[in-house]
This record gives C-alpha cells, structure tokens and sequence, in this order.
C-alpha cells in the first residue's frame, strides 16, 4: 500500500500568477535497513540467512562502487544497469576541457529494469495527512492538547478536536516522513490541502 498526500502546486512554477492544482506526493511509512531487508529475503525460502544475504549486499554495494569508478556499466537482471553520469560545465574548447576544472560531479545513474519502469498497474494507495498535519498532530499529543488547528494550503484553517486528535490516519509516528514527488526529485508539502 502506497501512502500519498496532496499538495497544491502550480502548474506553471516560473509563473507566480498561474493556477494551482493537486497533485500526490508519496509517503513511506517506515525505513527498511539492510538488516531488515535481509531478514525479509530470508523469510522468502532462502536457503541462506539473513546474516548471509546482508553480507552479499554489502559486499555487493562496495563491488557496484569499485566497478563504476573502473568505467564500466553493471548490468543487474530485472534490477536494471548502472553507469556513472557527469555534471559538468562547459569549457571553451575541447583543448582546455579539464575534468579536474570542468566536472563537477560524478554520479552513478540507474536504468531501471523492466520490474520497475511502472509500478501503477499493482500500485494500491491510501491518501494520508501531510507530514504538516502529522507534526502539528504529535505536537499536541505530546503537550496533553485534545484540540489541533490545522492550516490548508488555501490560507485557511481546520480544527479538529475530540479524543481522536491524535490519529492522522498515517498510521505511524514519523511526522518526519520523506516521499518523492511528481517528479521523482522528493515531496513539498509547502503548500499542503
């Protein structure tokens, strides 16, 4: 199940004046660590544990590092591939191009294998408060509050009060939830509904 909120952008952002619209920004409801999605590899009829598959994945990790700074592109079945990417600027020429100058970062890149091109055909969501209201939520749990003032993305407010103040239907205490926009780049929730 997919976790999202709604937030107000505007549709064209170098226009301050264009109109504002909904759009979902994904919001996860816990962090897997390695030990855990380990532990989760395991529990799928693994014959190895979860001390050895951390270890491979480990190990692995330090090899896709060691290779990409080699040159080469890592081809991971269904995963996809790896290659490095360059941010650079540009030079006058290809004579004074210096990379030492000229590159200013180098990333690694991934291709996306087919499994993850486009997860919306076995997506499910569910629609969440925004990490805003999840905040203002435990803040007033946390000061014995049973009332909470919200602020919309409009300019205006809500208030919610009663002994279930406190449930934001997020379904976690994380109010400091990160998720990825409509752009891939990362969720605002600067301009929450």
């Amino acid at each position: 199940m997919i976790n999202y909120s709604i937030v107000m952008r505007r549709k064209n952002l170098a226009d301050k004046e264009s109109e504002k619209l909904a759009y979902a920004t994904a919001q996860y409801n816990s962090v897997m660590t390695l030990d855990k999605f380990a532990a989760h590899i395991a529990s799928h009829g693994s014959v190895y544990s979860r001390a050895d598959i951390a270890a491979v994945l480990t190990l692995a990790v330090d090899c896709l590092h060691e290779q990409l700074l080699a040159g080469q592109k890592i081809e991971l079945g269904d995963l996809g591939a790896f290659c490095i990417s360059l941010n650079c600027t540009g030079a006058d020429s290809a004579e004074t191009f210096d990379p030492s100058v000229n590159v200013k970062r180098v990333k690694a890149r991934w291709e996306m294998g087919d499994k993850f091109l486009n997860l919306t055909e076995e997506a499910e969501f569910n629609l969440v408060a925004n990490r805003a209201t999840q905040a203002a939520v435990l803040r007033a749990i946390k000061a014995g509050d049973t009332t909470v003032t919200l602020v919309t993305g409009t300019g205006g407010t809500a208030s919610d009060s009663g002994s279930d103040a406190g449930n934001t239907d997020a379904g976690n205490s994380d109010a400091g939830n990160t998720g990825t926009g409509n752009t891939g780049t990362g969720g605002d929730d600067s301009n929450p509904l």
